[in-house]
């Protein structure tokens, strides 16, 4: 039989178990919807469990459509396994299509002439919608047999504006990546177009499948550079069957906190540095001002009650060492408070020692407005917002937090105004702030319970606190305080030592996967050694280097490399699998440039990067969205058909065809070169730098 007819064969039945499992999963989510309920929490709290995992069933099999099976491996012992997105099982409940991530998948990339793993033959299937156009075989048994490189032929085909899945093309030491172990920090150093990015995504859907029940329930956080980024990453979980993570931007990750504005490189490097961590210790600090002296306060009834400058030092003492802000500040107010109800006993002429009679005071002075105020003004609640808008805008209070720390100049290059919106570099400052302060929580009435029947229901329910109920990743995104089962941070490189310390407190387990490249960092604070800006890891950092690059040709790349050396950086290790043509060098007048990369849209096939300097961006991008609706920015550009862009918003991404503008310009906006680096390298096919006529 025709090897196209017989897979074609096998594909159909394929679609036919996926369709059968859709329908399965449906009709079970609509009976659970109208099943009459019991009316009891627990009941509700199983229903919604079980209808949101049917739901992410549905959804990975919905996500699967899309080449369901894309290879397949006949072994030595005659033996013949398919492999997909997902796992099907036939009629008979017998495996017919083996999940990419299952332990059994793993020969399908792994294995090679040299150690075929027990296969004879591996054949890659290749399909357009459900129809197979072709296979490629490749024979395991002959040593002498010349590897297909299915990754390098990828690439070739033109970008869509979204990121592609590369689970029928992992190449051999990128699957070791995917399927290393959980409970480690696994390092991916490596230059544009080695795969870091796609290997990172498809190791975090591996992790997802192999520990599901652990992951399942801490949930996994990605975080990349841009919100472009994270749009032009988006459906590659969906796609390989996992659709619930949180995505988030540097600037996200303070909850309530969405900022994509950079701060100047002065100050982004000032805020980066991991000594804000002890300004923001010193201005929390500061907001305990506790007397050195006595305190004497008048009551409303015109007596007075006070406290000695002894017993205020020695309630301050009384708090935990370890403590935070507001958790102290609840010890502090009631030693504070018992010292004053002994002394009203004392004035009244009643026993102190009594403690009826300290009861009793208590509820007096706890009413009293000028003991409320007079304590409150000792340890004064505040929250990360407000004290970091104060630190930032206050230049007393910034000159007494940073005393010895940071200098007047630095301390200036702070100094904003009050109202000034969150930067980027903002956010670590927040959830440092969050974590010194601790959690402020404002005493409330109990809640009545108006039938004993919902008893289960009541304040102390750690159910109710969720309800109504949410998925895994919502629950995250809304909590400070979560503690992922496992972290992915893409363009790693461009986190400062500050942003490290705030994902450090999302993953404390020490499981997470960092990808990058050192060569490309352009944050003043950013990093330039691994181990060093993963020291709080110890020594659980394991380092993958990627040097082949899949992505860009000989010609992009020697280019690239060049203007990075000129701009003072290293030449970066890469090997280009590809060659193309040689990169265009163009000069033109400005009002010349969208027409230019309008003329070549027919001739270019795929999509357009146009990457312009940060000094000209806004002018640019207006100029060339007024001329035609093609080019998309802000917030439109992954989804148009050019997009224009800074060299920062593209890292991640990459293009067909790249318009560099003013080339010079990049070079110089940000130290040793990286952003000119980073502009050349997106483009997979073509490269132009044009300068523009004064």
């Amino acid at each position: 039989m025709d090897a196209v007819v017989e897979e074609q064969g096998f594909i159909d039945d394929a679609y036919a178990l996926l369709a059968g499992l859709r329908e399965h999963l449906a009709e079970r989510m609509e009976s659970i919807a109208r099943a009459q309920s019991t009316g009891t929490g627990q009941d509700l709290l199983e229903r919604q469990a079980l209808y949101d995992n049917l739901s992410q069933q549905l959804a990975a099999a919905s996500a699967a459509e899309h080449r369901l099976c894309f290879g397949r491996v006949d072994h030595e012992d005659g033996r013949i396994q398919h492999i997909g997105r997902i796992g099907l099982r036939d009629a008979d409940g017998e495996p017919c299509l083996i999940d990419w991530r299952a332990p059994n998948a793993a020969g399908f990339y792994q294995a090679t002439t040299v150690d075929p793993m027990g296969l004879r033959r591996r054949r890659r299937i290749i399909t357009r919608g459900r129809a197979v156009t072709h296979i490629e075989d490749e024979d395991l048994s002959d040593p002498t047999a010349i590897a297909v490189d299915a990754a390098a032929r990828a690439v070739d085909a033109p970008r869509d504006g979204r990121m592609s899945d590369i689970i029928a093309t992992i190449a051999a030491d990128q699957d070791r990546i995917v399927r290393s172990p959980l409970n480690q920090i696994t390092v991916v150093q490596g230059g544009p177009g080695t795969g870091k990015t796609v290997v990172a995504l498809h190791r975090a859907a591996w992790l997802l499948y192999t520990h599901r029940e652990r992951l399942a329930r801490d949930g996994v956080l990605i975080v990349g550079p841009s919100a472009a980024f994270l749009r032009y990453i988006d459906q590659v979980l969906p796609s390989l069957g996992e659709t619930d993570v949180v995505l988030l931007t540097p600037g996200q990750l303070y909850p309530g906190v969405s900022s994509d504005r950079p701060d100047d490189a002065a100050t982004a490097a000032i805020k980066g540095d991991v000594v804000m961590a002890r300004v923001i210790a010193n201005a929390v600090r500061l907001r305990i001002r506790v007397p050195d002296h006595e305190v004497s306060i008048r009551l409303s009834d015109g007596s007075q009650v006070s406290i000695t400058a002894a017993q205020l030092a020695e309630a301050r003492k009384s708090v935990p060492r370890n403590g935070t802000f507001h958790a102290n500040r609840e010890p502090f107010l009631r030693r504070a408070l018992d010292h004053l109800t002994r002394d009203r006993a004392r004035r009244r002429g009643e026993d102190p020692s009594d403690p009826d009679i300290r009861a009793a005071a208590l509820e007096d002075l706890v009413e009293e407005p000028a003991v409320r105020r007079a304590l409150n003004l000792m340890w004064l609640p505040i929250t990360p917002e407000r004290l970091i808008r104060l630190l930032l805008s206050d230049e007393d209070f910034l000159s007494r937090a940073a005393h010895g720390l940071l200098s007047p100049a630095q301390q200036r290059c702070l100094l904003r105004a009050p109202d000034a919106p969150w930067t980027i570099d903002d956010a670590p400052l927040l959830d440092e702030a969050a974590d010194r302060l601790g959690e402020f929580v404002r005493p409330t009435a109990p809640r009545e319970r108006p039938d004993a029947d919902y008893a289960e229901l009541h304040v102390e329910d750690p159910h109710e606190r969720h309800r109504p109920s949410t998925t895994v990743a919502e629950r995250a995104m809304e909590d400070r305080t979560w503690v992922y089962g496992h972290v992915v941070v893409d363009e790693a490189q461009e986190l400062s030592r500050m942003a490290w310390r705030a994902l450090s407190r999302r993953c404390s387990r020490r499981s997470m996967t960092v990808v990058g490249d050192l060569q490309q960092t352009a944050h003043p604070a950013g990093a330039r050694d691994w181990h060093e800006a993963l020291d709080w890891a110890g020594d659980r950092i394991d380092v993958h280097q990627l040097t082949v690059t899949y992505r860009i040709t000989e010609q992009t790349a020697d280019t690239a490399t060049e203007l990075l050396t000129l701009a003072g950086g290293d030449a970066p290790i890469l090997h280009p699998v590809r060659t193309g043509e040689e990169t265009e060098i163009l000069q033109i007048a400005v009002e010349d440039l969208a027409d230019l990369i309008l003329a070549r849209r027919p001739v270019e096939e795929g999509r357009i990067g146009v990457v312009v300097p940060d000094s000209r961006a806004t002018e640019l991008a207006r100029m060339l969205a007024d001329e035609d609706s093609s080019f998309g920015v802000g917030a439109d550009a992954i989804d148009a058909p050019i997009s224009v862009l800074t060299a920062r918003d593209t890292k991640g991404l990459e293009f067909d065809h790249v318009f560099v503008i003013e080339p010079s310009m990049i070079s110089e906006q940000t130290a040793r070169g990286s952003d000119i680096y980073v502009a050349c390298t997106r483009a997979t096919q073509t490269l132009h730098l044009v300068s523009l006529l004064p």
